[in-house]
């Protein structure tokens, strides 16, 4: 999920920075090529700020960050998305490009300390599984 998050902030990025679009439709357009693991945040920020209901870009993106079931994030990979979202829109592209990359250099690291959890603890259930092994045939003997 990190992954795809990445890359959709990534697109987001060459979007706001490179494009003309209003927020909502850069926000349409990234929600249907992004993941379905994440598509929601992009898709209910781009269907609040369209409503125009007095909604700033950073809160419709806080209010779908509230909503999406995202049980897969740690809570560092929530608060991260949710800085994130207190830059955006709030100023010129130049410190919005800066918004992004902060957000994508901090999921990055976010990213390779999952990576190297996830080895660690695969060693871990390796041994544990050739130790109960291990301890069957022994009590069969």
């Amino acid at each position: 999920m990190l992954k795809s998050l990445i890359s959709s902030l990534n697109l987001f990025k060459i979007e706001v920075t490179y494009s003309k679009s209003p927020l909502n439709e850069i926000l349409t357009a990234i929600s249907q090529s992004a993941d379905k693991t994440i598509k929601f945040i992009f898709s209910k920020t781009a269907e609040m700020l369209s409503q125009n209901e007095g909604y700033t870009a950073g809160e419709a993106w806080e209010i779908a960050l509230n909503e999406w079931n995202s049980d897969y994030l740690k809570k560092e990979d929530k608060e991260i998305l949710k800085s994130f979202g207190y830059g955006l829109g709030n100023s010129d592209v130049y410190n919005q490009e800066k918004n992004f990359d902060l957000a994508i250099e901090l999921l990055k690291r976010q990213l390779s300390n999952a990576e190297e959890e996830s080895k660690k603890n695969e060693k871990l259930y390796k041994n544990i599984g050739v130790l109960t092994g291990l301890a069957i045939i022994i009590l069969f003997l």
